[in-house]
């Protein structure tokens, strides 16, 4: 019995049921005042999330800029976690996409990638502010992760993750996602 439990709370921790729920400017924490006022004037598309994983509540904000779909997120006193950008597959390093692409050759039988986004973890250092206008004028100075929502085949079934790489393409990390906490993703 003990066993059984332990391992539904290994399960239910490496699985991401993630809800998003659109909200107004203001409910976003105060906390993130400034940040929010650093987003880059051109941005379009500007909207608000408040986010639910679990037990964690987070904020982010999305808005479209220089033809790509940013995402910074904040926790719930409004202090940057990290900011994601989405790209294609074409964008990736030749080196980093080959290393990738192997991962996913050998650990399924077939595979689907449905979303990439590069990831830049805040550290505190710079300040946030500093840190999303660095990001938006030269990221490309800076060494991302690739996070990658994937449709994987294995053991004949398929099976919705997101895995998340290195720079080099190293895998970091990866969750099971429930089909309903990406309703709008289409097989």
């Amino acid at each position: 019995l003990l066993l059984g439990f332990l391992l539904s709370v290994s399960i239910s921790a490496q699985t991401k049921n993630e809800k998003e729920k659109r909200i107004k400017k203001s409910e976003f924490p105060k906390g993130a005042n400034l940040l929010l006022n650093a987003i880059p004037q051109q941005a379009k598309r500007i909207r608000f999330y408040k986010e639910t994983d679990g037990d964690k509540t987070s904020f982010e904000t999305k808005f479209k800029f220089k033809k790509h779909w940013y995402s910074v997120e904040c926790d719930s006193l409004g202090k940057l976690e990290d900011i994601e950008i989405q790209i294609k597959e074409d964008e990736l390093p030749e080196e980093t996409d080959d290393v990738i692409e192997d991962y996913f050759e050998d650990n399924s039988e077939k595979y689907d990638i449905i979303k990439i986004q590069e990831q830049f973890i805040y550290s505190s250092k710079p300040s946030d502010t500093e840190f999303l206008k660095h990001i938006s004028s030269n990221r490309e100075s800076l060494r991302p992760n690739y996070e990658i929502i994937v449709a994987l085949k294995i053991d004949k079934v398929w099976v919705l993750k997101e895995i998340t790489f290195s720079h080099q393409g190293q895998f970091l990390s990866e969750r099971t996602i429930k089909p309903d906490s990406y309703e709008y993703i289409m097989y």
